[in-house]
């Protein structure tokens, strides 16, 4: 009997609702944290009108889960596709519920508790001041990374569809209105919303028809009128080929982008988090739910659909250069984000707190945050995916359906336009243009996940050189002014990213972008730092909550577990992988990936002697 659509979709549903209210209402909540809305968060206690800001609830909730909702969880879970769908819908949904969630909710909180302070600092007070300095150049090489890795799918994505680059450029100006009316002209939060968003769906009107590598090449001989009008009369997509052979067209180039972009990371983290960080991504967030919305309403529609992806193909398929990938330990390696990841903790204890209104809204932005990416996880590619496999409407459209055969970006867009062009055709709409149309606008919808990591990411490196020099502000405090302000610390941020973004690289005799490079190192030091962060925030709640017993226990096992398992998969990357990657990848991957085992191992000992010293303290 085979398992369709609505059976899996309503378990993930059920999962979601049930540790939303029992695991992280009624005991990460109510019995861990002890949340009190009377107790003043640090965006109001040191608001600056720059870091420290009070958010609408919803508005925080918004640009926090555009900002952990990278690439992650919809690249990983296509990857992970080669074990069927039956593992990856596994492991999303225990990481979600027991680690990731738990993950983010507690990094938020404990970032709250001490007045804003990331992730890293916070480790000085549960492990000592040796572990905050060993955790910050830890973390900050693996933002260094992110936003490496971020410059170069990005300006890859723009360059393969520009239609996305046109989109994220209509976006800028309207977040910017959108923080203006808020935060300036006192304007409702919901009228403000409502203005922006019909521009915003006007603006992907105008993406949709106008792909931004089309335009007037100065040096053309034909004029400007008469190109433009052969365009809009036979349709910019269809003449575009024609008129780049005729030399008419500027096209953005991948280095091109790699400028670009690292220019926009360098102002939007320097520029206070009112002005266009925190708008953009909350309107990022609305794009996000509509595709979330879109494919939940897809499942409902084609509920008998069959899961054609068999459940299961091999506890070992060669994903990684060819070589057997063992489900466990490899997994968090593959599924970086749609279950859990590092980066979600320094975003909720380096932008999240400093915005908090209320205690009572971090269960909603951090523990709720994660759920939603899960639900992307799920929903919008590990079940299309599964049912677009072999589907026989695809077969006759592309004369092929074998998704496995893809590349990740592939599959999820294939998998995700078929599952609304075929709940699109029950309601009696053309299948053909429903997938053209929705392939297009998941690839628009990943784009911006990628843009507002980007950002975030940026502004968060920020925030880690800062607190990497705290100690020299009361020696020489010019000194820091020169070394750690806002406008030197972004900037390096961004140097050092762009560096390893811009070049390209050549695999196999193909040439690609840096991040075939920098994504396997990122990938890994993310999900060890996942470990870390987690068995920091335990160790808080043991050592400083005082919690003890089974409570204490569920929330330290799955943190042991994590971080044993990326341990032992970071060891065996090394060992089995790297040896068959090309030299430069063995030389930069290699390296970022051993040393940050060592600091691991530094950071791991520090927590057992916290933990030593905590066994010794009375309960609360």
């Amino acid at each position: 009997m085979s398992v369709v659509m609505i059976e899996i979709a309503v378990i993930v549903f059920v999962i979601y609702a049930i540790a939303y209210i029992y695991y992280g209402r009624n005991l990460l909540e109510r019995r861990v944290v002890r949340a009190d809305p009377n107790r003043k968060t640090p965006a109001i206690e040191k608001f600056d009108g720059v870091d420290y800001v009070p958010a609408n609830k919803y508005v925080l909730y918004g640009h926090h889960f555009a900002s952990i909702a990278g690439a992650g969880p919809i690249v990983g879970p296509a990857i992970a596709m080669a074990y069927g769908w039956f593992l990856p819908l596994l492991w999303v949904l225990f990481g979600n519920v027991f680690i990731g969630a738990v993950h983010d909710y507690l990094a938020l909180m404990a970032s709250v508790r001490y007045g804003g302070l990331s992730i890293m600092s916070i480790s000085e007070n549960v492990m000592g001041r040796k572990a905050k300095y060993i955790f910050l150049v830890y973390v900050y090489s693996a933002l260094i990374l992110v936003v490496a890795a971020f410059l170069s799918v990005a300006a890859v994505l723009y360059t393969i569809e520009p239609k996305a680059a046109t989109q994220a450029i209509i976006y800028m100006p309207l977040a910017l209105m959108l923080g203006v009316m808020v935060y300036r002209l006192n304007i409702d939060v919901k009228l403000s919303t409502a203005i922006t968003l019909i521009l915003a769906a006007l603006g992907f009107y105008y993406a949709y028809k106008v792909p931004l590598l089309v335009g007037y090449h100065p040096a053309a001989s034909i004029p400007k009128e008469t190109v433009l009008a052969y365009a809009n009369a036979t349709g910019i997509d269809v003449i575009h080929a024609q008129l780049k052979a005729m030399k008419l067209v500027w096209e953005p180039t991948y280095h091109f982008w790699v400028v670009v972009l690292a220019l926009y990371a360098f102002i939007a983290a320097s520029l206070p988090v009112w002005y266009l960080l925190q708008p953009r991504d909350y309107l990022n967030a609305y794009l996000l739910w509509t595709f979330i919305a879109i494919a939940g309403v897809s499942a409902i529609l084609v509920f008998n659909e069959p899961l054609r992806l068999p459940a299961y193909t091999s506890f070992a398929p060669p994903i990684f250069q060819k070589q057997p990938t063992p489900f466990w330990p490899a997994i968090p390696l593959i599924i970086a984000c749609g279950a859990l990841s590092g980066f979600h903790s320094v975003v909720a204890s380096g932008t999240s707190s400093k915005q908090l209104s209320s205690e009572m809204d971090a269960l909603l932005v951090g523990y709720g945050g994660m759920l939603t990416e899960g639900a992307v996880s799920s929903l919008a590619v590990i079940l299309p995916i599964s049912i677009a496999y072999q589907a026989p409407d695809l077969v006759k459209l592309l004369g092929s359906a074998d998704l496995l055969k893809m590349n990740a970006i592939g599959r999820f867009a294939t998998g995700y336009g078929y599952m609304v062009g075929e709940a699109v055709s029950r309601l009696g709409g053309s299948f053909g243009t429903a997938f053209s149309v929705f392939k297009l606008f998941s690839l628009i919808a990943l784009a911006t996940f990628i843009l507002t990591t980007l950002d975030t990411a940026t502004r968060l490196a920020r925030f880690a050189w800062q607190e990497m020099f705290d100690w020299l502000e009361e020696k020489s405090p010019v000194a820091y002014r020169v070394i750690a302000n806002r406008w030197s610390a972004s900037i390096l941020a961004v140097l050092f990213g762009a560096v390893m973004a811009y070049p390209t690289v050549v695999i196999g005799g193909k040439l690609f972008g840096a991040y075939r490079v920098v994504w396997p190192a990122f990938a890994g030091v993310n999900q060890l730092m996942a470990a870390l962060a987690l068995l920091t925030s335990a160790l808080w709640v043991y050592a400083i909550l005082r919690i003890r017993g089974g409570t204490a226990w569920l929330i330290m096992v799955p943190a042991l577990f994590l971080w044993l398992t990326v341990t032992v998969a970071l060891g065996w990357w090394l060992v089995v992988v790297m040896p068959h990657v090309p030299a430069i990848q063995r030389a930069g991957s290699g390296i970022i990936v051993a040393v940050s085992l060592l600091l691991n191992l530094v950071l791991i000992g520090l927590f057992a002697k916290g933990l030593s010293s905590a066994s010794k303290a009375r309960p609360a």
